[in-house]
């Protein structure tokens, strides 16, 4: 009879195991997006923006002449992809990963860099994150985070800013939403620098 017992220390030592899983899967996703400027990310969009400028047409004619497949997918946009993958597919179920292009969720505070502006060079980094499981009963794979993020604009100026959302986990380490409810004018600091 001993044998088919479950001994609690082991069953506590799974639970550690799953909880750090989720807290390392939060945590990667709000350090990679919060972290700018991110070196790789910023060759791949400059590549970007260059075939666009080369390109200058979405005509069959003009894409295979610059070497864009029949599919509309050129190499450059190809990389994008990949550095998605690479940064956000480990922590997210299949079909939240599937949105995180079409919906602009990966990167997203990094968009002052798209179009490559020269004097856009602003900053930001995570000082501190916060997660916390959800103590209701019905919703255990739900955690909220606060993240804890210094912004520095065009200028220099430091400001910091307190980032809130949630996650919910579908299984160990895997994200199936993740939203950020409150960014404190982060969205807009950065939208205004990228002006």
């Amino acid at each position: 009879m001993g044998c088919s017992e479950i001994k609690p220390e082991l069953q506590e030592e799974m639970v550690v195991s799953t909880e750090d899983k989720n807290q390392e899967a939060i945590r990667a996703v709000l350090e990679s997006e919060f972290t700018v400027p991110n070196e790789e990310y910023l060759l791949i969009v400059k590549n970007i923006d260059k075939k666009m400028d080369e390109i200058g047409s979405s005509t069959p004619e003009a894409n295979e002449v610059n070497g864009v497949e029949e599919t509309g997918v050129s190499d450059e946009w190809r990389a994008y992809e990949d550095l998605v993958k690479k940064t956000y597919g480990p922590y997210f179920m299949d079909d939240a990963y599937d949105t995180l292009i079409p919906k602009a969720i990966a990167f997203n505070y990094h968009y002052g860099y798209l179009g490559f502006y020269e004097n856009v060079r602003y900053e930001m980094k995570v000082n501190d994150i916060q997660v916390t499981q959800s103590k209701n009963v019905s919703s255990p794979k739900n955690y909220d985070f606060i993240a804890q993020v210094e912004y520095t604009n065009n200028a220099g100026k430091v400001t910091q800013h307190e980032v809130k959302g949630i996650t919910i986990l579908s299984e160990p380490g895997k994200i199936g939403k993740f939203e950020i409810r409150e960014d404190a004018g982060l969205g807009e600091k950065v939208s205004v620098d990228r002006q």
